[in-house]
Order: C-alpha cells, then sequence, then structure tokens
C-alpha cells in the first residue's frame, strides 16, 4: 500500500501518509474487491500503450461505450484535492458499474482499427483518473 501511494505522491510526504491512512480505510470495504477489479481490467487492457489515444464520440457503436464515456466526461469534470485518495474514490465508484457493463458488452480489441483505439483510448481516460493519487496495480490482489 506504501508503494502504490510513494509512487505517484513520493514527492509530498504529507499528503502520501494522509493518502495512505486513506487508502487503507478503503480497502478494508466491503465492496473494495469490486472497485480494484474494474480499474484492473482497465488498466491491464491498455498497459503497454505507448501512442496516447484520443476517443472519438462520433464512433461509438455499442451504448456502453457512450455511458461510460458520459460517466467519465462527469469524473473528469469535478474538481478534487491533489493525492485525495478519497476524491479520487468518490469520482471512480460510480464508473465501477460502466465499466463492468462496458466490459460485458464491448469487444475492446476489434478487428477495426479506429474502434479498437478509441475503445482503448476510452479506457486509457479511466486509467489516468488515478494519476497523482497511487499506483493501484501495486496493491494486493490487484
Amino acid at each position: 500500500m506504501i508503494d502504490a501511494v510513494l509512487e505517484e505522491q513520493a514527492h509530498n510526504p504529507a499528503g502520501a501518509a494522509k493518502a495512505i491512512d486513506q487508502l487503507q480505510v478503503k480497502t478494508q470495504e466491503e465492496e473494495w474487491p469490486k472497485i480494484l477489479q474494474a480499474y484492473a481490467r482497465c488498466v491491464r487492457i491498455v498497459r503497454g500503450q505507448d501512442e496516447v489515444l484520443s476517443v472519438d464520440a462520433d464512433l461509438f457503436v455499442e451504448r456502453a461505450e457512450k455511458r461510460l464515456y458520459e460517466a467519465i466526461l462527469k469524473a473528469q469534470g469535478i474538481q478534487r484535492p491533489p493525492g485525495s485518495v478519497e476524491h479520487f474514490f468518490q469520482v471512480f465508484e460510480p464508473l465501477v458499474p460502466h465499466i463492468t457493463v462496458f466490459f460485458d458488452e464491448v469487444l475492446v480489441m476489434d478487428e477495426d482499427p479506429s474502434l479498437r483505439n478509441n475503445r482503448l483510448g476510452l479506457l486509457t481516460q479511466v486509467v489516468h483518473l488515478a494519476d497523482g493519487v497511487a499506483d493501484l496495480s501495486k496493491l494486493e490482489g490487484f
């Protein structure tokens, strides 16, 4: 847990200590495995993507893509204190059901490269919500 936070917040020891405490509390919640799994699915599929992929809403084919995108835009529009685990999860948790439906209904690695890249771009935006907070891939159960 310490490594996960320090990966993103080593420059701010006081903030990192607070974030570690917040993350410790979060990981004890009943819904934690479901939350971590949703985030992990996004990270795993975009890991190793060197290219920055944009999202074009005109390329959405499935309703699940549009709904996830709308939820991401809403999350991105919420002001959060830098490094706050608590505030990260306040914006991330509403995405969990949209992420689940997205993976259930959408073939991310579509044969059409424009659809595939658009979907990967969408998931990259989910992953980047945790920037500056913690590297959740370092947590047990990831």
